[in-house]
């Protein structure tokens, strides 16, 4: 069975036998009516503001944008997450789900952990049910204990953040998110008035992604020199990927989903990979995996991380679990160093 047909059918499952936060069921359900309509890819072109912002619930979860107030992992992927071998071949569930738990077993009621990269740290936004006087009463006491958990997994690299569910969204996030959003929008309004033909732009991630239909070489070099100069007028420099999409790519991204969760919250959180974005490419002869560092060839210990890195990935890949997951699918994993030049 597929990812997304199994998240489907233990989504209606789970809403039918367990108690949960509102707040989760929300997201469950959002899952699924967004994978029924990244079917519909090619013809949301005509709905821009209205498509672009759903499909941010499920694209931040992949590449680890800005996720604020309940979006958070559902039980149906931690189910499937936890029967996979994370890096190192250890089993164990998603981090957004051990916060959860944690929280839920010192007596708190959390309810929504947004998880995302801003500034190359992951940033964590916890909201709590109850007053903002409670909650800022017991905010040193969850950060101990949630630094703790953090730590157990050798995680360094985060910043969390604790509210109360009676605010929306957290400023600084709703902040964030409106500042990517309208950059997304613009680009992508910029480009098609050029008279170029773009499927969508994704600017939550580091690398501002620009999808388009077709293969041509020349047109992809274009159209990436076109959103390059764009930016720059509008000052808003930032690095660029121009990517061709094909909707059987859907299908593969959705079955390597719980694998690439895996891998970026291992290498995210931890500052000794020195990770500034990881990129995929889904296509039916290889998934490209594509690890974009900080790091100069020159720096001392450069080789020793980008060993350790390719180590890490490769054999995590070649479990048998993971093979079994991803239908032993072809891959290739490319690290790269800050200027985005390949380490060999």
């Amino acid at each position: 069975m597929k990812i997304d047909e199994l998240l489907k059918k233990e989504i209606d499952e789970q809403m039918e036998k367990i108690q949960a936060p509102s707040s989760m069921y929300e997201f469950a359900k959002n899952i699924k009516e967004e994978s029924e309509k990244r079917a519909d890819y090619e013809k949301s072109t005509r709905k821009k503001r209205g498509w672009r912002k759903s499909q941010f619930v499920i694209a931040a979860v992949i590449s680890l944008g800005v996720l604020t107030g309940s979006a958070f992992l559902n039980p149906a992927m931690a189910e499937v997450m936890s029967k996979i071998p994370y890096l190192g071949q250890v089993f164990h569930k998603p981090i957004q789900v051990v916060i959860s738990e944690t929280l839920e077993k010192e007596g708190y009621k959390p309810n929504g952990i947004g998880m995302g990269i801003w500034g190359q740290k992951a940033l964590f936004d916890i909201r709590l049910k109850g007053t903002e006087e409670y909650v800022k009463q017991e905010e040193d006491k969850v950060l101990r204990i949630l630094t703790e958990t953090l730590e157990k997994r050798g995680y360094d690299n985060y910043e969390l953040r604790v509210s109360s569910d009676t605010n929306e969204v957290s400023p600084k996030l709703n902040e964030i998110e409106k500042q990517r959003e309208e950059l997304g929008e613009k680009l992508m309004s910029d480009l098609q008035e050029a008279g170029y033909p773009i499927m969508n732009v994704n600017a939550y991630s580091p690398v501002v992604s620009v999808y388009i239909p077709i293969t041509d070489e020349a047109k992809k070099v274009e159209i990436y020199k076109a959103a390059i100069e764009l930016l720059k007028a509008n000052e808003t420099p930032k690095q660029v990927q121009v990517i061709t999409r094909d909707l059987s790519e859907e299908e593969i991204e959705s079955r390597w989903m719980p694998v690439t969760l895996s891998i970026q919250e291992e290498f995210f959180l931890k500052k000794v990979y020195k990770v500034a974005d990881i990129r995929y490419s889904y296509k039916p002869e290889k998934v490209s995996i594509t690890i974009m560092t900080n790091m100069k060839s020159s720096d001392p210990e450069t080789k020793e991380i980008v060993t350790k890195i390719r180590k890490e990935i490769t054999e995590f890949l070649d479990s048998e679990e993971v093979k079994r997951m991803t239908e032993n699918q072809k891959y290739e994993l490319i690290i790269q160093d800050k200027n985005g030049n390949d380490f060999p």
